[in-house]
């Protein structure tokens, strides 16, 4: 069965190879999602032994923490629930850098590290 329309049925081998390049980006996936919910599990682990340590040393509240949060979430502007790594200058020309991005595009400067919070 063929058909030659852009995404259509093909008869044959071209139908398996995409079914198995699809098999394949899926087991990709799920490995990657299965990953991520590892590093999660992993962050809020130390996210509680953190908060746990604050409580009981410094005698932080709930409530003190959730007003941080509220005050963090909103420095970008948009109170999301996400923390957002604002827009940079570059140290040497000026130009705009994205947060994503540890050197300059245009002048290749590497940028420097302000924060312990950049490389995550």
């Amino acid at each position: 069965m063929t058909y030659g329309g852009m995404g259509g049925l093909t008869g044959g081998d071209g139908g398996n190879r995409q079914a198995a390049e699809a098999a394949n980006e899926a087991a990709s996936a799920k490995r990657e999602v299965a990953e991520l919910q590892d590093q999660l599990a992993r962050l809020k682990l130390v996210c509680a032994a953190v908060w746990e340590i604050l409580r009981e040393r410094a005698k932080i509240t709930e409530d003190d923490l959730a007003v941080k949060v509220a005050e963090i979430d909103a420095r970008d502007g948009v109170a999301d629930g996400k923390l957002s790594r604002p827009m940079r200058k570059c140290v040497q020309c000026g130009r705009t850098v994205s947060s994503k991005q540890n050197k300059c595009m245009y002048c290749g400067t590497v940028q420097p590290v302000t924060s312990v919070f950049e490389g995550i």
